[in-house]
């Protein structure tokens, strides 16, 4: 008898954790964490302790107590004995926080299945992260392309590619005793690889699956995100720049997103701008030269694409090294400064206080490539809009989504044809019953029979 048990993604966006159970197999689709984790008791860097694993997130409730799933490390400060590996296998569906963030306290002999380019990437990320919390250790990486099934345990698990804002995004057909379970992860239709996720939709539909477990995100009364392709973002970045010649251009997105970047790159170029990133793009950049399968500009061949050296204090060793890579490739405040219509520069959210040194002309373009804040008194918003508001910069929101609207879940939905679908990563499961058959509602924690 197979088994689904939902420990994340019930109610909430993100953090999904997903165990299914057949006969011999243990096997967790993702290991996510929820965004808003711990916000009753944690706020900016006031942050469980570190050095103490585990312990502070067992005091608290924030995560369950599972016996041969967590590391000796991470449970040596907490009141719970370590065990065995009880698992047969972590899959992976893509790199994103809300999907990986706590296999930092898995068992590193726990194997964990993800795509090459997925690796690829966490490699850069656990290199030049400064948060513990953003670390997520040693595991036992196995990776795989698109359609190279696994079996484990006797549980065969099929990935197959889809289309995200993050590269090497896969969801999973699995092939239980009862019939197949069909796992989206997350997913679009409006990306410059649509045709993924109509593979993997095609390839979920042939399987006949008994259970559809999707994300809805977008499945929602009021949907704040916009519905630009990757392409309209490219054209409008571009549309915009063209005119302003006397001005500093930039722009802010989510740095795991590739398309993003080479977009911004393609528009700066096309504007005879050079496109300004930050080391950890830099990084991501270098490091993706490994994969074949993804496309990125060349950090270190590109003239028109350079370093942003921030002039720290103290620089971390990887830093070093990748601007002894570039050489020449490296610009400073002052000198985007004295010639600002000559740059796109990248500025995240927390290192606003480089405008200090810009020095960006009055009514210069902030272009917020990033999901619309969904709060009216998001407060991180409101601080960004202050910095704008100092500097006289002029906002501009353009971003193409990662999810798949409502409209398309539905699409999608109707072309599998599972028997049952099971909402995840949604604050409004209630809605599916507009969009399938049937639905069946997670519960969190409870075991749930497949079939």
């Amino acid at each position: 008898m197979a088994k689904l048990t939902f420990y994340g993604g019930v109610g909430e966006i993100g953090g999904n954790k997903i165990l299914v159970e057949d006969r011999d197999a243990r096997v967790w689709l993702d290991m996510g964490a929820p965004f808003d984790l711990g916000e009753e008791y944690f706020v900016e860097f006031l942050q469980p302790r570190d050095r103490f694993g585990l312990r502070d997130y067992f005091a608290l409730d924030l995560m369950r107590r599972i016996p041969g799933l967590y590391s000796s490390e991470a449970l040596d400060p907490a009141d719970m004995a370590w065990e065995p590996p009880a698992f047969s296998a972590i899959f992976i569906t893509h790199v994103h926080y809300d999907h990986t963030q706590q296999l930092r306290f898995v068992d590193p002999n726990i194997p964990v299945h993800l795509g090459e380019g997925a690796r690829t990437i966490l490699e850069s990320l656990d290199t030049t992260a400064r948060a513990p919390f953003l670390k997520l250790g040693t595991h036992a990486y196995q990776t795989f392309r698109s359609g190279q099934g696994t079996t484990v345990d006797g549980l065969e698990v099929e990935p197959i590619h889809v289309d995200h804002s993050a590269p090497a995004a896969y969801g999973y057909l699995v092939h239980t005793s009862e019939g197949t379970i069909a796992y989206t992860g997350d997913l679009r239709h409006h990306g410059p690889k649509k045709a993924l996720t109509e593979d993997f939709i095609t390839a979920a539909a042939a399987a006949k699956p008994i259970v559809l477990i999707t994300e809805g995100t977008r499945v929602t009364p009021d949907d704040p995100r916009g519905t630009l392709t990757e392409a309209d973002v490219k054209a409008d970045a571009i549309r915009l720049l063209t005119p302003l010649k006397e001005k500093l251009a930039i722009v802010t997105f989510p740095g795991r997103d590739v398309d993003r970047i080479r977009t911004f790159f393609e528009a700066a170029q096309a504007v005879g701008r050079k496109f300004v990133v930050n080391a950890k793009t830099a990084h991501l950049l270098l490091t993706l030269q490994k994969d074949t399968h993804i496309a990125v500009p060349d950090v270190t061949r590109e003239n028109d694409l350079i370093l942003f050296d921030r002039l720290m204090r103290k620089t971390d060793p990887w830093e070093k090294e990748l601007q002894a890579k570039l050489k020449d490739r490296v610009v400073t405040a002052e000198q985007i400064a004295a010639r600002p219509s000559d740059y796109l520069v990248q500025l995240d959210f927390w290192h606003l206080p480089e405008l200090v040194d810009l020095r960006p002309p009055p009514g210069s373009p902030f272009i917020h490539s990033k999901s619309e804040p969904f709060e009216e008194d998001d407060v991180n918003d409101a601080v960004l809009q202050h910095w704008l508001d100092r500097f006289g910069l002029q906002r501009h929101q353009l971003h193409a989504s990662g999810h798949l609207s409502e409209r398309e879940v539905g699409e999608m939905i109707r072309t599998i044809d599972a028997k049952a679908v099971m909402p995840v990563h949604t604050q409004h499961g209630e809605r599916f019953t507009q969009l399938a058959r049937r639905v069946v509602q997670p519960i969190r924690f409870e075991p749930m029979t497949v079939g």
